[in-house]
């Protein structure tokens, strides 16, 4: 009957409840066997066995690796996006400084996650590569957060710009350098900073309300 599918029936929350409970476990545990096996060489029996069920059971969960892969990824993205968004909306303080320090955040936050879980950073390199729609949503949002930043900069005379989308586009192209993991094992973070602030006068000079 159409009351067993039900909601509202004891027998079908519990079986919600048990699989809003399972799903999670099964990323932590998917994550600390991809932090230290690596992504590629991790099987979903190994995951099955780390979690206590069976391989056949896991795939009720997720359809298979990049599944699992492609959750953790978007989790590693939007961490970095939430970052940002709390110094955007810290709207009490000038939007010049919210920008100098929504890119200071990305680098350290690039940098962090190179240094202390560089198989993390290969999984997510290995999933957006295989899931395009990803990275576009990633895009858009971080693209959605300058714009915002932006628009409020121009509103209270911080900045004197005439298309806020393109220069959302121009500021991600200017500090893409740090926000990409493979990027930094080529400086010292000590470097990326001084490169970083670099970029950010020459931002702020060029968006800067001349009246």
């Amino acid at each position: 009957t159409l009351q067993s599918f039900s909601i509202n029936n004891p027998a079908t929350a519990a079986a919600i409840d048990r699989c809003e409970e399972t799903r999670p476990r099964i990323l932590v545990a998917a994550k600390q066997r991809f932090s230290q096996f690596n992504y590629n060489k991790t099987t979903m029996a190994e995951i099955a066995e780390d979690c206590d069920m069976s391989a056949a059971n896991l795939y009720r969960f997720f359809k298979n690796k990049l599944d699992i892969g492609a959750n953790l990824a978007c989790g590693c993205l939007d961490a970095k996006l939430m970052l940002s968004k709390e110094i955007i909306e810290q709207r009490e303080r000038p939007a010049t400084a919210r920008l100098h320090d929504v890119v200071m955040q990305i680098l350290h936050y690039t940098h962090g996650q190179w240094a202390n879980d560089p198989r993390m950073n290969e999984l997510v390199n290995a999933i957006c590569d295989a899931r395009m729609d990803i990275v576009d949503q990633h895009k858009f949002s971080e693209h959605r957060l300058f714009v915002d930043l932006l628009e409020d900069g121009i509103q209270r005379g911080d900045f004197d710009i005439g298309d806020v989308h393109d220069t959302a586009t121009a500021i991600i192209t200017a500090i893409n350098a740090f926000s990409m993991p493979l990027m930094m094992p080529l400086c010292s973070l000590e470097v990326f900073e001084q490169r970083a602030e670099s970029v950010i006068r020459l931002m702020l000079n060029g968006l800067k309300s001349r009246t």
